[in-house]
């Protein structure tokens, strides 16, 4: 026992060493005396990349010792075994609270151990706190081997089985579960407890389970994340500890955290201001982040802000986590988040991506713009992923006979917030990609809020600088009357597309859908066919259903929704609506950029990314009049996306010094999606990289 009266023990003394596999970004832990290479991926040289992942000591500010003299491991490699002794010399260290370890030295008087079997803290708590990390533990798919290594026998029922044999447990487990917020729940269990079982069963399951872990059942579990008593699942980052971030951030368990997703809660889904409770958002974008394009699941940290609620129900709750109080905005808003970036990118680097997610348009724009400028590799999901995925289904439709071309489209935008600001901007640069000037191209491009057509000097309602970017001149407002309703407006500016996102039922009517496709054939013929982009969620606010798009336009429509709309069978077959779910997009995009080290996210990784997800459609999908792919071929698409957004990246910006070596693999085109032979080439270089939960311990 040490002075202090904290318990310690030594390192094991049998000479381990770390090794990563670099290409299969799997850690094992294997003996120093055995192979220099994994036994189950001989392929991985031990002189690739051996580590020891060597953390500070950052903390305990009132100790005199001094910390950088002290060896120090992390948590996750003391549980592997996975230091050399002649690093540390058998040193003491003890369990610190923010999961770092410590040396015994380091420790102040006032420092107690958290009691997990004080008697037997030595042999015991290795094998316990081994089952409790969701990293090692993979139930009794747990190799015998590391079960020996970690002290884990006994602890653990005998019998070894594979992998998809605990999947299937869990699968089974779940169908008891009769709600979906409570096979959320379930699931967010199996997360705490096998992070493989519960990668493995994700992505088998993605077209059941997706909906359970994202929207929709994410906007129940936010509602009721005070009272779900789940263990903390990310970061949060109170007004209170402003002055204390970077040690916030040093807290953090992960040393190579690539994606920070953060929230201030203020505009969660269609839910408005949940203040903390948004949490649920972050958390499942991560989830999405592995299961659609396989990041490693340690790279991705979900952050939530807690400065505040102005929802009183939400507040007032006594069982409401956060704090109790209106919203803080202003400068110490802004600070707080300034002093959050420099932790995260002093601790992470300069090239880590900042994945800004719902929050209100009031601090949106303003951001995403004030951090882009001052360097950070960043993007809103909701403004930039949200545009993709729409100008991916634009794309989508060009595909189908009886589209106008890309160049000729004229698009009237119903809603003027975040997501359609978002879908112009991109729609503009996807225009000029056509060898259009920007000037022509915002031409074709008309808003409508609710106070009408956007155009400068309208007497009513403020124009934001975001609105102003593509206000039309007063006389070509004059074109609709003041006051002047959507149907008038399609009738009057004759547009090629309608895409709604102002959560406004029902929006477009028989009458607006019938004039849109009158208009489209009287300027193209017959046989052409309007786009109707319906993006509003849930399905209760969507600007009309598919098969209403459908019957409406006399079976042209070619049509998207932000929900999942039921296949309807037609005369021509079966009619599959596709949903432009921005998951399609904002996982490849994370991935090629970290594979390429991009060093900013610019609306080209964003329109590559959208020409990816359509060139991903399948030949039954557009048979089926799906102008995206399905969300059950997620994972494809993700990889899809990320090819492309690492082949962009190291055409424009020649790979960043975070570049992973997949970069040097990448095939050397602007174009890669021209080549078909380049692009397959270029997604065989991706998927050396991606996590797989089916990987074998080594043995």
């Amino acid at each position: 026992m040490h002075a202090h009266g904290t318990r310690i023990y030594p390192l094991p003394a049998t000479g381990l060493q770390h090794i990563r596999c670099v290409k299969h970004e799997r850690q094992t832990a294997v003996s120093a005396k055995a192979s220099s290479a994994c036994d189950s991926h001989p392929q991985c040289s031990a002189t690739d990349d051996v580590e020891t992942d060597l953390v500070d000591s950052h903390a305990l500010a009132n100790s005199t010792t001094d910390h950088a003299r002290l060896p120090t491991v992390s948590r996750r490699d003391l549980l592997r075994g996975a230091v050399t002794g002649t690093l540390v010399n058998s040193a003491p260290v003890v369990l610190h609270e923010s999961f770092h370890v410590l040396p015994a030295e380091a420790i102040p008087t006032s420092y107690k151990l958290p009691a997990i079997g004080q008697a037997a803290l030595g042999t015991y708590n290795l094998g316990v706190a081994a089952v409790r990390d969701p990293a090692l533990y993979r139930g009794m798919a747990t190799a015998q081997a590391v079960r020996s290594e970690l002290r884990m026998h006994g602890l653990v029922p005998y019998r070894h089985v594979p992998l998809q044999l605990e999947i299937d447990r869990a699968y089974g487990a779940l169908q008891t579960c009769s709600r979906a917020i409570d096979q959320y729940q379930a699931l967010a269990i199996l997360r705490e407890q096998n992070q493989d079982a519960f990668f493995g069963l994700l992505s088998q399951n993605l077209n059941k389970l997706l909906p359970v872990i994202y929207t929709p059942t994410v906007g129940d579990a936010c509602k009721q994340w005070s009272t779900l008593m789940q263990r903390p699942q990310g970061l949060y980052v109170c007004i209170k500890d402003k002055g204390n971030v970077r040690a916030l951030v040093r807290n953090w368990p992960s040393d190579d955290v690539k994606i920070a997703v953060v929230t201030d809660g203020e505009r969660i889904l269609g839910l408005g201001d949940l203040g903390i409770n948004g949490m649920g958002i972050p958390v499942g974008k991560a989830m999405v982040y592995t299961a659609a394009a396989g990041l490693q699941p340690h790279h991705v940290l979900p952050i939530q802000l807690d400065v505040g609620c102005n929802t009183a129900e939400v507040r007032d709750d006594p069982l409401y986590m956060g704090l109790q109080q209106e919203r803080v905005r202003g400068r110490e808003y802004d600070e707080l988040i300034d002093e959050l970036i420099v932790g995260l990118r002093e601790r992470y680097g300069a090239n880590f991506i900042l994945h800004w997610e719902d929050f209100n348009v009031r601090n949106s724009f303003r951001l995403l713009d004030k951090y882009v400028a001052q360097g950070v590799c960043t993007f809103n999901d909701d403004i930039q992923s949200t545009a993709a995925a729409v100008v991916g289904a634009v794309y989508g439709a060009l595909r189908l006979d009886g589209v106008p071309p890309l160049k000729d489209q004229v698009f009237l935008f119903f809603g003027a917030g975040q997501a359609n600001i978002g879908t112009a901007r991109l729609l503009v640069a996807a225009l000029v990609d056509e060898g259009l000037t920007e000037t022509e191209a915002k031409k074709q491009m008309w808003l409508y809020d609710s106070k009408g057509l956007v155009y400068e000097g309208r007497p009513t309602g403020r124009l934001t600088p975001q609105k102003m970017e593509f206000a039309r001149s007063a006389s070509e407002g004059d074109k609709v009357p003041s006051g002047g309703s959507l149907l008038d407006a399609v009738q009057q500016l004759q547009p090629s597309a309608l895409i709604g996102a102002a959560a406004k039922q029902n929006a477009f009517t028989a009458d607006t859908i019938k004039a849109l496709t009158k208009g489209v054939q009287s300027r193209w013929g017959r046989g052409s066919r309007p786009i109707v982009l319906a993006l509003s969620n849930p399905s209760e606010v969507a600007e009309c259903t598919a098969q209403q798009a459908y019957n409406w336009s006399g079976g042209k429509a070619v049509y998207a929704s932000g929900t999942a709309f039921p296949p309807f069978q037609t005369e021509e077959g079966m009619n599959v609506p596709a949903q432009a779910n921005n998951s399609l997009i904002f996982p490849g995009v994370g991935l090629g950029c970290i594979a390429a080290g991009a060093k900013q996210i610019t609306s080209d990784i964003m329109l590559a990314a959208a020409k990816a997800a359509a060139i991903k459609l399948t030949a039954e999908e557009l048979q089926q009049q799906s102008i995206l792919p399905e969300v059950n071929r997620i994972s494809q698409v993700g990889l899809g996306v990320a090819a492309a957004v690492a082949c962009c990246i190291k055409a424009t910006q020649h790979a960043g010094e975070a570049a992973t070596q997949v970069a040097d693999c990448l095939p050397a085109t602007s174009d890669v999606l021209a080549d078909k032979d380049a692009f397959r080439k270029a997604e065989h270089c991706i998927a050396g990289m991606q996590y797989n939960p089916f990987f074998p311990q080594c043995d």
